[in-house]
């Protein structure tokens, strides 16, 4: 990787200069006229700058570009001036990776080969990114301000985090969940411990994204951290914050230092009057906004499906919604397709379809918005026991011949 340059962040006159417009082009646009003379220079173009960081710890899948991510900087490489950055997130460091393919003597190269080498600069950015393995917990405020003060030249930033930051001023541990993300923010930003985003545009990608030691987030924790981040963003003065909700790629982490746990309040299972009945929130099955199962679903759904083949027991799944946001019309659709995809996973572990009475969806079943408020607050472990699939197992009716 001889293309790489590694630049510190203490040294950044070495990196406005290297995007800073050359002086006097004006004047020369002027004296040249519409033909370069010898001796004339065209200004360069105002540069594409991304910078990525990423926690890269123990307890959150190693950072991958997703689909969109590998798109856009794709895109930004064909344009004739476009720049990488990555982060260390120990360090703080930026290792910088030309993405705009050029030919030796620096001139854009615009021959046959050039769709090769833009994809292999983005190969490079993937393989700096495999490098980095956190080596304690991470602060993911200050690591924002460490990509930002890479360039003097605001981009787009990509932060490649699980989002559950447990040093440093926006520790979720002391945080909790129950805060509300614009007084933080202020309160941050208030103390000096926003960054400063202005100009910038921000991705999130991989938010509340675990593995390891840290339990996958329940949907009310991975709404509230998203609101977090997002207000964070939005205070620092940043041109856009968003959060890429896409599915990721999950390989192993590369760091091996324990960080702390983040917890968060459970929902336990209960047994109804009319059978064995497991009430499994709804964010362990799925993703925010979302009716794909995910990877751990079988943890659950597995016991049960061998249950049922078992004892050729009948069963019934009901998806249910929280009254907390989303439409009476779209929470219908999300628990009717949640609940369809339980069902399609029971017959893929061998239940028999027969055996399957009932899948349906009751979106919110009536509850009022109301229904999770206590005392005028959102209480999100109300919504919880609202928000989820309920599965029923009883005895199949004895057939008489």
């Amino acid at each position: 990787m001889t293309t790489v340059a590694l630049y510190l962040r203490k040294d950044p006159k070495r990196i406005r200069a290297r995007y800073r417009p050359i002086a006097g082009a004006v004047t020369a646009a002027v004296l040249c006229g519409s033909v370069l003379l010898a001796g004339c220079q065209r200004p360069l173009d105002t540069p594409k700058i991304i910078v990525i960081v990423a926690s890269a710890t123990a307890d959150e899948p190693a950072p991958v570009l997703a689909a969109p991510d590998r798109s856009m900087l794709l895109n930004a490489g064909k344009s004739t001036n476009a720049v990488t950055f990555v982060v260390n997130p120990n360090t703080g460091q930026a290792s910088e990776v030309s993405l705009t393919p050029r030919r030796a003597d620096g001139e854009v190269d615009y021959g046959p080969d050039r769709n090769s080498k833009l994809t292999a600069s983005v190969n490079r950015v993937q393989q700096l990114l495999n490098t980095l393995a956190a080596s304690g917990p991470f602060d993911l405020l200050t690591m924002i301000a460490q990509g930002v003060r890479v360039t003097s030249v605001p981009g787009t930033l990509l932060v490649l985090s699980s989002g559950l930051s447990t040093a440093g001023g926006f520790d979720l541990s002391q945080v909790g969940w129950g805060a509300d993300p614009l007084r933080v923010a202020v309160w941050l930003n208030q103390q000096g411990l926003l960054p400063h985003l202005a100009g910038w545009h921000v991705v999130f990608s991989g938010l509340a994204a675990t593995t390891g030691r840290q339990p996958a987030l329940p949907l009310p924790q991975r709404t509230i951290l998203t609101s977090y981040w997002l207000t964070l963003c939005q205070v620092a003065g940043a041109a856009s914050c968003a959060v890429d909700a896409v599915t990721r790629p999950e390989p192993p982490s590369g760091s091996t230092t324990p960080v702390p746990v983040v917890t968060f309040p459970q929902v336990t299972s209960f047994r109804g009057p009319q059978g064995q009945t497991t009430d499994v929130p709804a964010d362990t099955f799925f993703a925010f906004n979302s009716a794909r199962l995910l990877p751990g679903a079988d943890a659950v759904l597995g016991p049960l499906a061998a249950e049922t083949r078992g004892q050729y027991l009948q069963l019934t799944i009901v998806g249910y919604a929280s009254p907390d946001g989303g439409t009476d019309a779209y929470n219908l659709a999300l628990s009717a397709a949640r609940a369809q995809a339980v069902k399609t996973r029971f017959i893929a572990l061998g239940v028999p379809a027969s055996l399957i009475v009932k899948a349906v969806g009751l979106g919110t079943a009536g509850q009022p918005r109301s229904a999770c408020y206590r005392q005028g607050q959102l209480d999100e472990a109300i919504c919880e026991q609202l928000r989820r699939v309920v599965i029923t197992l009883y005895p199949a009716p004895t057939v008489v011949p």
